[in-house]
């Protein structure tokens, strides 16, 4: 059961958003292949704001799995770029039309417009001196703005696809996995589902350094690839998923690569964000983050080898 603590009222969105996504999921016998892989929708008890779904026992999230054992499995990931590419699916739309227009905006990440919108929540110290950062840089900035003026809602997007949520369940046989967390599902360009599942590899590789081995990105581009290129087969099963889900030739994988390269860059300044949340100072990783975020954005060839297809 999912029940609100603090009654504000993008959090009462939020939920009422989820509930009403399971709701149609339920109900929506096309979508079987989506049925499969979200928790069974319960009950939602709008007056008390509580959701109710299937327990989902003896599950650990991806992040949990890649702290274990250093691995996701490839069925998980190419299962997932496959889920991702479905979302442009016809009958997603039913799912979509299910849920009222003012929980379904359709609106651009907020990351993209971050530098000049806060909203109405207070930044940690940590969070004025990335703000402070993100607004004297014109890369950054010039870059935001592109993708939010280009931003296309045409399909169903999950919104925070990360790997905190995905459960999977060890079996015998293929795991089971599954997506939680439909709260920020909307409207949007499944691309950016894609793009921030990209970027956990990103920022998994950083955090997973030692502290002692944290200097600059060119040196850990050069010293601490090898812990990058162990996880690659993953990574590379996910594009190759999304990418035989939408039947994508040769010529437009590499030109989707490119759009969703520069998705994952804007979706890691959104990371450095959600970690910096209680911190005083931008730590070093974060700063790694953000250096990495940048190169990508300004040039999004410039680091191929940690994007899916890119040579180990």
């Amino acid at each position: 059961m999912k029940q609100l603590r603090e009654l504000d009222h993008p959090n009462v969105l939020c939920l009422r958003r989820e509930a009403t996504f399971g709701l149609a999921v339920a109900r929506t016998d096309s979508v079987h292949w989506l049925k499969t892989r979200v928790p069974t929708f319960l009950d939602y008890d709008a007056r008390h704001h509580a959701v109710t779904v299937e327990l989902l026992a003896e599950t650990m999230n991806l992040h949990e799995t890649m702290e274990r054992v250093v691995a996701i499995p490839d069925s998980v990931s190419r299962g997932l770029g496959q889920l991702i590419g479905a979302f442009t699916f016809k009958e997603c739309d039913d799912l979509l039309a299910a849920i009222p227009n003012n929980l379904c905006t359709g609106k651009p990440p907020w990351i993209l417009s971050f530098y000049v919108d806060q909203g109405a929540g207070l930044l940690s110290p940590a969070n004025v001196q990335f703000l402070k950062m993100i607004q004297s840089d014109e890369i950054l900035k010039s870059n935001l703005d592109d993708l939010r003026s280009n931003w296309q809602a045409t399909s169903l997007m999950h919104g925070d696809l990360k790997w905190n949520n995905v459960l999977i369940r060890e079996t015998e046989s293929v795991p089971d996995w599954y997506v939680i967390d439909w709260e920020m599902v909307d409207r949007g360009d499944p691309r950016w589902d894609l793009a921030t599942m990209i970027q956990c590899w990103w920022y998994f590789w950083i955090l997973s350094t030692p502290p002692e081995l944290l200097t600059n990105l060119d040196e850990l581009l050069t010293d601490r690839r090898i812990a990058f290129d162990e996880t690659r087969f993953s990574l590379d099963a996910l594009w190759d998923g999304y990418r035989t889900a939408i039947r994508l030739s040769e010529s437009e994988s590499q030109e989707q690569k490119q759009v969703v390269s520069r998705f994952a860059a804007a979706r890691m300044l959104q990371t450095v964000y959600e970690l910096l949340h209680i911190q005083d100072e931008v730590s070093l990783s974060a700063r790694l983050m953000i250096e990495m975020s940048r190169r990508i954005l300004e040039n999004p060839q410039s680091l191929p080898e940690f994007f899916p297809g890119g040579s180990p």
